[in-house]
C-alpha cells in the first residue's frame, strides 16, 4: 500500500485534492526552508483554481509574490524567471523521491507560470504514449533510408502510428511528409495523391515546430514539382537553409526541384556540390548524376553513378545509368543491364527504360514488344508513369502518342515533367507546337514571376 488512499487517485481533480497535494509538497523537506518557492507555488495554484490563470505573468508574480515595487521591469530583472526554473527543478526532485506515490502531480511547463495538474496514472499513460510515438518514429526514420516502394510504405505506417500515439510530436509529421514526397518523386505513388498529403503533413509539422527545415524542403518540392509555383518554391528552400545552415537536403532539392527545371544547370550543380559539403542526405549521389545527365555531362554522370553506392536505389540507379549509356552510344550495355535488373525487380518503370534502350540499340522489334508489355500492365488500371510511356513512344517515333501521354502527365502533374525540357529522351519532340505548350503550362502558370527569375 502507498502512503495515500489509492481511491484518491481515481477521483476527479477537485480543488480540495489539488490543495491537499500542495500541502504535501510544502511539508516535504525539499520545500521546508524555501520561503519564496513556497509562496510562488501557493500563489500560482490558488490563482489557477480561482480561474485567474491568465494574470500569471512575470510582472504580477514579481509584485504580488516577491513584493517588488510598481516600477518593477521584468526585462531588466530576471528573478521571477530564475525562481520559476528552480521551482520546476524542485518539483521534479520531489516527485522522483518522497512524492513518488502521490496520487496526482503538479508541474509547470517550461516557459509558463501556470501550473498543470494530472492524476499520476494519467501522467504515466501520457509518457507511455510519447515513448510509443518516439519508438515508432525511430523505426520510420530507419525504413525511409531504404527508399524502396515497400520500405517507404512501411515507414508511412510507422509515422502514422507515431502520430496516433502523440499528435503533438512534430518529428512524426515531418517524417510522414518526407515519405509522401519520396513516393511521389520516385513514382511509387500517384502524384495527385502523394503531393497534397505531403503538403498537409509539412504544414502540420510547422504548426508544431516553425523551425523545421525539412518541412520547408518538402513544401519547396510540392510548390515546384506539383504546383509549378517556382517563386514560392524558392522561398521555402531559402527558409530551410536559414533554419538549418547544414541542411544538405535543402541544397540538393533546391537544385533538383527548382534550378534544373528552370534551366539553371550550372547553379544546380554548384548547389549540389555545396550540399555535399554539409550533412549527408538521401539521394545525393543519384541527384548529382541526374543533374549531370540533364546537363549533357554524360561521362561525369556515369562516374558519379560508379562512385555512389547504389544500394538504396538499385533500380533507379540502373535506369539512370541506362539512359546515360544510351546517350554515349553504348545502348547494348544498357539493354544488358536492364535485362539483368528486370529479373530482380520486374517493375514497369524498368520496362519503359528497357524499351527505350532497345530502340537506341536499333532493335525496334524488341522495343515494340516491350512497349506491348507496358500497355498490358496499364490496361487493368495499374499506375505507370505517363512520362515513362511517352519516352518509349518518342523512341518508337510515335510523336502524336507521345504528346498525348505528356498532356496526360500534365493532368496528373507528374514530377518527371519538370525535366522534360532538358531530358534528351524527348529531343525528337522539341520542334512540335504541342511540346512547347507543355512547357508553357508548367513554367508560365505565374508567367510574370517566372520571367522575372530569368526562366
Amino acid at each position: 500500500m502507498s502512503r495515500y488512499d489509492k481511491t484518491e487517485a481515481l477521483q476527479e481533480l477537485s480543488a480540495e485534492a489539488i490543495q491537499s497535494e500542495v500541502e504535501r509538497i510544502l511539508a516535504s523537506e525539499k520545500f521546508a526552508r524555501s520561503k519564496r518557492l513556497r509562496s510562488l507555488l501557493r500563489f500560482t495554484v490558488a490563482q489557477t483554481l480561482q480561474g485567474n490563470a491568465d494574470i500569471l505573468k512575470e510582472y504580477v508574480i514579481g509584485t504580488e509574490v516577491l513584493k517588488k515595487p510598481d516600477s518593477y521591469d521584468p526585462r531588466s530583472d530576471s528573478l521571477v524567471r530564475v525562481l520559476a526554473s528552480r521551482l520546476r527543478v524542485k518539483l521534479k526532485e520531489y516527485y522522483s523521491d518522497g512524492g513518488s506515490d502521490d496520487p496526482l502531480v503538479i508541474e509547470f511547463p517550461k516557459g509558463k507560470y501556470v501550473p498543470r495538474f494530472q492524476r499520476r496514472e494519467q501522467l504515466q499513460t501520457e509518457i507511455e504514449k510519447k515513448l510509443r510515438a518516439r519508438n515508432a518514429c525511430s523505426q520510420g526514420k530507419f525504413l525511409i533510408t531504404r527508399l524502396s516502394e515497400q520500405r517507404l510504405a512501411e515507414a508511412a505506417e510507422r509515422f502514422e502510428d507515431a502520430i496516433e500515439a502523440d499528435p503533438s510530436w512534430p518529428a512524426a509529421h515531418e517524417g510522414l511528409a518526407n515519405v509522401y514526397a519520396f513516393q511521389a518523386v520516385l513514382g511509387f505513388r500517384r502524384a495527385r495523391e502523394a503531393w497534397p498529403a505531403a503538403r498537409a503533413q509539412a504544414e502540420a509539422t510547422l504548426a508544431l515546430d516553425d523551425m523545421s527545415a525539412d518541412a520547408h524542403v518538402v513544401l519547396g518540392m510540392v510548390c515546384a514539382l506539383y504546383e509549378w509555383r517556382w517563386r514560392d518554391a524558392e522561398s521555402h528552400f531559402q527558409k530551410a537553409i536559414d533554419r538549418d545552415a547544414c541542411s544538405g537536403a535543402a541544397h540538393l532539392w533546391r537544385a533538383l526541384a527548382l534550378l534544373l527545371p528552370l534551366g539553371k544547370t550550372a547553379q544546380a550543380n554548384e548547389e549540389i556540390a555545396r550540399g555535399r559539403e554539409l550533412a549527408p542526405t538521401l539521394l545525393l549521389d543519384e541527384g548529382q548524376a541526374l543533374a549531370f545527365y540533364l546537363s549533357g555531362r554524360h561521362e561525369e554522370a556515369l562516374r558519379r553513378l560508379d562512385e555512389g553506392s547504389g544500394t538504396a536505389l538499385p533500380a533507379w540507379s540502373a535506369r539512370l545509368r541506362a539512359r546515360v549509356l544510351n546517350q554515349l552510344g553504348r545502348a547494348g550495355e544498357a539493354v544488358a543491364l536492364l535485362e539483368q535488373m528486370r529479373q530482380r525487380e520486374p517493375a514497369a518503370a524498368i520496362l519503359a527504360d528497357l524499351a527505350c534502350s532497345y530502340a537506341a540499340a536499333g532493335n525496334m522489334e524488341k522495343a515494340r514488344e516491350t512497349m506491348g508489355e507496358l500497355r498490358e500492365r496499364r490496361a487493368p488500371g495499374s499506375w505507370i508513369s505517363n512520362c515513362d510511356m511517352a519516352a518509349v513512344e518518342t523512341a518508337l517515333d510515335n510523336r502524336n502518342e507521345a504528346m498525348m501521354l505528356l498532356h496526360e502527365a500534365l493532368r496528373e502533374r507528374e514530377p518527371a515533367l519538370a525535366y522534360v525540357a532538358a531530358d534528351p529522351r524527348f529531343e525528337a519532340l522539341r520542334d512540335t507546337p504541342k511540346y512547347a505548350s507543355v512547357l508553357r503550362r508548367m513554367m508560365l502558370v505565374n508567367g510574370e514571376e517566372i520571367r522575372a527569375q530569368g526562366a
